[in-house]
């Protein structure tokens, strides 16, 4: 193993990687106001990550309406689930018509409301873009999109005018580089030239 890969932050036997939404500046867009729900101003909600159980350790939401930009926060005063929506009743919200004027808004929240996720777990707002080096040292490019398989996930990698494909899994993903700005990969013999289409050593 080559001295520059003793210090890469090893993730675990597993990974995955959870997209929660939109990042937009110190906010990530979350979810969006489907409709109103009942008549006491409960706000029917579609959850980004498809995961309505994210909405559970949001106590404070921003509201933003899509077309002039205006700007709601709320504190949540009840979340519950339904399907595979969330069900919210908002701090000062109260009755069917205000709510229903909150249709189509979007949903954000702070950063500082995802939980700290576990070993082996990133978030995409974290990785896209990140630079991707592989163990022996070259240089692929940065990571640009995820690809959800129902294998695992495979994530883009963009350089030097060409595309690497890299599966989410332990044998070919080895961890953070050693500065945490990184991360490395340990592709299989031939998946870089394959996905590539060009000879070792060409992406920089």
């Amino acid at each position: 193993m080559d001295l520059w890969l003793l210090g890469v932050s090893a993730i675990s036997s597993f990974w995955k990687i959870l997209d929660v939404g939109v990042v937009h500046g110190g906010q990530i867009a979350v979810g969006k106001v489907v409709k109103a729900h009942g008549i006491k101003g409960e706000l029917k909600v579609y959850p980004f990550s498809g995961r309505p159980d994210d909405f559970r350790g949001y106590p404070l939401l921003t509201l933003v309406e899509p077309g002039h930009g205006l700007i709601r926060s709320y504190e949540v005063e009840q979340c519950r689930i339904m399907g595979n929506l969330v069900i919210l009743q908002l701090a000062g919200l109260s009755g069917r018509s205000a709510a229903e004027g909150l249709r189509g808004w979007e949903v954000r929240i702070a950063r500082e409301f995802l939980p700290t996720p576990g070993p082996g777990i990133f978030y995409w707002h974290e990785l896209e873009g990140m630079p991707v080096i592989s163990d022996s040292g070259q240089e692929l490019g940065r990571i640009t999109s995820l690809l959800a398989t129902t294998a695992h996930d495979i994530l883009v990698i963009t350089g030097g005018g060409g595309e690497y494909l890299i599966p989410v899994i332990a044998q070919c993903v080895a961890g953070l580089a050693p500065d945490g700005k990184g991360l490395v990969v340990t592709p299989p013999p031939g998946l870089l030239e394959m996905n590539a289409g060009g000879a070792p050593g060409h992406a920089s």
